[in-house]
This record gives structure tokens, C-alpha cells and sequence, in this order.
């Protein structure tokens, strides 16, 4: 059982991160919201304009409404010290007739009340209702303290009828000695009246002020959505990207599509390359534009025989591009839906290998400048993104959703990074991904490519969450009885559940099947890849 402190250390935990936890909550919610995230931007810069406002204008109703305050208090107090001083020795003597001369010569103060002037044992000796004389009733009763000023104390409250008044009072002294006290009640409604006009004033500048930036926002958003229509109308009818004249589209994903190309110079030289760039549509999305960024800076670092080369990155008329080397051939899925089988160990065996030596260098890469491991984590193997050249290369591409250490996720609401069919138990379950995901997704692979099936279909993001961690796996060996014991075992490591009993490095996997390759004899290599590709595709035509 938890003890009493663990307890209270878990709920001072969780009362920290609440509001943390809602706010992250609320702004994934709002994100998900189309005009939100479009205008992401123009909201923000007309919320901090209308906190700058809103502050600015609290600060001046209440400077105004001050002022008002201490305008009215200023002149009660003023007024009881006038009529305190004057009536000194009248007072002392009970000359009533110079006490109600007194009290005549400040009546006609601007919402006065009454005026009420008591003796040293509280009995009222002179008031402007003469009524009032020889009672003995404090003139305000339950009044709420406000302020004393010069030694005059203010003090409010609300009679019967709703009216607000305010109580100046204060000694009547005479060589030193108090001889009574002197009471001036004045009308506070006017000033409440006035501070509640500042206050509606105040909520109806917001309201407009909401109402106006609302109207800005959409009048930005109305005029973006225009340029973009007309950027992705020009967008879609390019021919030509800078130096590169497009010659005929031959992929399309979520983010981006993919064109063959001529890369032509003025002096002549000539080469065919594959150039990327955004779909249309999202010429506008930042969301998109980083991580189309973020591909073409992670995929220049990597140099490598087994990883698609990047030449070109840039921007040209509005559209982001990468221009990279273009590869002669069809991708994994491709192959597989021709041969409509699994495919022979020994090219099995070879084409993995090739796969794993490409991984380890992206895994073990290495910061030029600060000798530091970048750890480049793909997080979208599959058969897609998995190139064969008719010369029997094999090469990764699309590093679109990779991230390296030192690299911030670029999540988006409600997308999981990586294809529901190919996400390791940690990815589905949204936990932290390291390079032994690539390894799950390689082993899929490995699995799907032997077996010549699909080991995941998957129609919607929550049911990968609730399979992928807990659905167990059929040994290779059940589905290709053919296949040696040794590659069965190296298959299903690839694919445990625990990312600690996999292989904790790509490179561990290409040893196993270089050794594998040697105790099988195995001799497959780009030659018989080269043949297989030959015999299956004939070289199609790129153009």
C-alpha cells in the first residue's frame, strides 16, 4: 500500500501538471480545427493586439474611475475641514444661530445631503432638517471604512431605496480639547452611475474589439485561402522548378509529389533526377513546410550507397522543392505485387541486409561539427519507402517524418507519425521512439516479403493502438516452412514486443545475415538483383 507521503507527492504531481495537461489539451483541440490552424499566425498576433488593448484600456477606466473617486472624496473632506474649523466656538458656546449660518454657507454643496454637527455627548445641536436637533442617532449606520484624509474619515453605504451615499466625518476641536463632531452625508449615486457608464464602455470596447479581429482574421484568412488558390492554381501548371524542367509525375503522398525530371544547365550538361515538392494545397501549410524542410536538411547529412541522395533543396515562385538523385526502379511494394509471392531467401536475405547497412548509418550518424550522435530516427520503414534500382541497388528514401535528436517533434493534431501497418508497440502506444522502431519496421518487412502477405491491415488509428501492442505474431516459419531455422529466429527478433529483446542496432542485424549468408552459401548479390529486375520490369521506359 502507498504511504501517506507518496500519496500527497503523487497529488502535489498531478495538481502541477493539471493545468499544464489542460492547456496542452485545449490548444491539440483547437489545432484540429481547420481555420485555427490556418490562421494560426493572424490569431495570435490579433490576440496579443487585443490583451495589449484590453490591459491599456482596464488601466485607463480605472485611472479614470480613481480619479473620479479622489475628485469626490477630495472635495467631502475639504468641506467637513472648512465647516469643522468654523464652528469651533459656536459650538462650544451653542450659538445655534451662527452654527445653522455655518451650515448654510456649504449646504449648496454639489449633491449634499445633509449636514449634521453633534456635541460632545453625541446629541445632534445643529442639522439641516431641524427635525433632527437633540437626537442622538449617528447619521450613517453599517457604513463600509474607505479612507481618512487629513483627518477626515470617509466611510459609504446604501440606504433603503438603493441610493449610495458617503459619510465625511471628523472632531470639532476648540484650544486643543474635542468638543463634538460634525457629519456631511453626500449623494455617491451619481459617481457610481458614472464608474458603471466607464465599466459598460469598457465591455462593449471589447466585445467590438472581439468582434473586429474576428472580422480581420477572416478577412486575412479569406485573402490567404485567394493566394494560395491562386499559388496552387500556378503550382499545379509548373513545368519547370529553377533549372529543373519536370517531365512526369510518378508518385503522390499525404505531403508532397514526386516528378522525374531533366536537370539542364546553360552549357549543356544534362541529368535526369526526381525532384519532390509540396502538393499544391499545402503550399501555405508552415506545418507541412517544416517538415518538408526538415526532410531535405536530415537527408543531406546522409551519404550513403543505401540512402537516396539529396542534390537540390530550395524555393521557387512560393513552392518548396528537393531535387535528388533519381532512382531507376520500383519500391518494395511494387515488387511484390508483380512476384504475388514471397521471395526466395537468398533475395530476401540480400535485399535486408542492404536495408540494415543504410539504417546503421542514419542510426549511427555522426554531428559534423561537435562529433555527437545525431540519431536519426526514420519512423516510416516500409515497402513504399524502400527503392530497388534496375541495377540492383537498394536504397532508402523518404525521410520525411524522421527526427533526430536534436530535432523538435512536428507532430500534427490528430496524425500518428509512420503507417499504421508498420509502427512498432512503442509507436502505436505514442511512447518515446528510438532507432529500434526502424528495426520493428524493418522486420515487418523481412516478414511480408518472405511470406509474399500483409502481417497488419489496419482501419483506423485507435485499432492499430489496441493490436500492434499485444497481437502476437506467427513465426515466419509456420507461413515459409522452407525458410532455415537461423533466419526464422533472426526475423522474429526483429520483431519482439519489448524493444529491449530486439536488435539493439541495425548493424547486429546485417552481421547475423552476413553470417547467415555464409553458413547458407549464399552468393545473391546487385547482379542477381539486377537479372531479377531485368526479368520482372524489362527496364521500363522513364519517359
Amino acid at each position: 500500500m502507498a504511504s501517506v507521503r507518496e500519496i500527497a507527492s503523487s497529488t502535489m504531481l498531478w495538481v502541477k501538471e493539471f493545468p499544464t495537461n489542460i492547456f496542452r489539451k485545449t490548444t491539440s483541440k483547437l489545432l484540429e480545427i481547420e481555420f485555427v490552424r490556418r490562421n494560426r499566425k493572424s490569431i495570435v498576433i490579433c490576440l496579443i493586439i487585443w490583451l495589449i488593448a484590453s490591459v491599456t484600456g482596464y488601466l485607463i477606466l480605472n485611472s479614470r474611475v480613481t480619479r473620479l473617486n479622489n475628485d469626490f472624496y477630495q472635495h467631502g473632506s475639504s468641506v467637513t475641514q472648512k465647516l469643522a474649523a468654523n464652528i469651533g466656538p459656536s459650538l462650544l458656546e451653542k450659538n445655534m444661530l451662527s452654527l445653522n449660518v455655518a451650515i448654510g454657507e456649504v449646504k449648496d454643496s454639489n449633491n449634499l445631503i445633509f449636514i449634521s454637527i453633534l456635541n460632545h455627548e453625541n446629541k445632534v445641536v445643529a442639522h439641516t432638517d431641524s427635525d433632527m436637533i437633540n437626537g442622538t442617532s449617528i447619521p450613517i449606520k453599517n457604513g463600509r471604512y474607505i479612507d481618512t484624509i487629513k483627518g477626515v474619515s470617509i466611510e459609504t453605504t446604501s440606504l433603503p431605496d438603493n441610493e449610495k451615499i458617503v459619510s465625511f466625518s471628523t472632531i470639532v476641536s476648540f484650544s486643543g480639547i474635542n468638543i463634538g463632531k460634525v457629519y456631511l452625508v453626500f449623494s455617491s449615486t451619481h459617481l457610481y452611475s458614472s464608474t458603471s457608464k466607464y465599466k459598460a464602455l469598457f465591455v462593449y470596447a471589447m466585445v467590438f474589439s472581439v468582434l473586429l479581429f474576428s472580422a480581420i482574421v477572416a478577412a486575412i484568412d479569406r485573402i490567404s485561402k485567394t493566394k494560395a488558390l491562386k499559388i496552387q492554381k500556378e503550382s499545379e501548371g509548373m513545368t519547370r522548378i529553377g533549372p529543373y524542367i519536370l517531365q512526369k509525375k510518378i508518385a503522390q503522398g499525404g505531403m508532397a509529389e514526386l516528378f522525374i525530371a531533366d536537370y539542364v544547365r546553360d552549357d549543356g550538361f544534362r541529368r535526369i533526377v526526381a525532384v519532390k515538392k509540396i502538393l499544391p494545397h499545402l503550399i501555405e501549410n508552415s506545418e507541412f513546410i517544416k517538415m518538408f524542410i526538415r526532410e531535405a536538411r536530415l537527408a543531406a547529412l546522409l551519404q550513403h550507397p543505401n540512402i537516396v541522395q539529396i542534390n537540390d533543396f530550395g524555393k521557387f515562385q512560393n513552392v518548396y522543392y528537393i531535387a535528388m538523385e533519381y532512382v531507376r526502379g520500383k519500391n518494395l511494394a511494387e515488387i511484390t505485387a508483380v512476384t504475388k509471392k514471397g521471395i526466395p531467401v537468398n533475395q530476401s536475405v540480400f535485399l535486408v541486409s542492404q536495408i540494415s547497412r543504410g539504417l546503421h548509418y542514419s542510426h549511427s550518424k555522426l554531428d559534423d561539427k561537435t562529433g555527437e550522435p545525431l540519431n536519426i530516427v526514420h519512423r516510416d520503414i516500409s515497402p513504399q519507402n524502400i527503392l530497388v534500382s534496375f541495377q540492383g541497388e537498394v536504397k532508402i528514401s523518404d525521410f520525411g517524418i524522421s527526427k533526430a535528436r536534436s530535432e523538435p517533434s512536428l507532430t500534427l493534431a490528430g496524425v500518428i507519425k509512420g503507417k499504421l501497418s508498420y509502427m512498432s508497440p512503442e509507436q502505436a502506444l505514442g511512447q518515446s521512439v528510438d532507432h529500434r522502431a526502424d528495426i520493428y519496421a524493418l522486420g515487418i518487412v523481412f516478414y511480408e516479403i518472405l511470406s509474399g502477405k500483409k502481417l497488419y491491415q489496419f482501419g483506423s488509428d485507435i485499432e492499430a493502438i489496441r493490436f500492434i501492442p499485444e497481437k502476437e505474431i506467427a513465426p515466419i516459419i509456420k507461413l515459409r516452412p522452407d525458410i532455415p531455422d537461423e533466419l526464422n529466429s533472426i526475423v522474429m527478433k526483429c520483431l519482439e514486443k519489448d524493444k529491449k529483446l530486439r536488435y539493439q542496432s541495425a548493424q547486429e542485424l546485417h552481421d547475423d545475415l552476413i553470417h547467415l549468408k555464409t553458413k547458407l552459401n549464399i552468393t545473391y548479390d546487385r547482379s542477381d538483383l539486377a537479372d531479377f529486375m531485368e526479368k520482372h520490369f524489362n527496364k521500363e521506359k522513364i519517359f
